[in-house]
């Protein structure tokens, strides 16, 4: 769900971004571009929750996989915008997201340790 809420905060940042970039000087291609970016962030965070919210809903037997992939795309998200913006709440939630969803899959693949025995 925190990603979800991130994916929808992030957007919502478009409008205050466009207003941003209609008085600068940048070239029109970055001016249109940079919105674009903008929401398929927001877009790619939505799309990383949804296999999520399905583990936590239906909690399948592919669960630790799909966990784990999702915890490492979301690592990767964290550490591409700190090499960008540094540390900043965006940063941290990040940070905190990819945390939480690597333990829930290490605390899966216990669980079905567990039951497999």
């Amino acid at each position: 769900m925190l990603l979800v809420a991130t994916a929808y905060y992030h957007s919502t940042g478009l409008a205050g971004l466009e207003d941003a970039l209609s008085n600068t000087s940048l070239p029109i291609f970055l001016v249109e571009g940079i919105p674009v970016l903008w929401l398929f962030f927001s877009w790619h965070l939505f799309v990383v929750a949804v296999p999520l919210l399905w583990l936590a809903v239906r909690l399948p037997n592919w669960s630790v996989p799909v966990a784990l992939f999702c915890g490492v795309v979301v690592l990767g998200d964290f550490l591409w915008v700190f090499s960008v913006a540094g540390w900043f709440p965006g940063t941290i939630v990040l940070a905190v997201i990819a945390v939480s969803i690597l333990l829930a899959s290490i605390m899966l693949k216990r669980d079905a340790n567990a039951v497999a025995k």
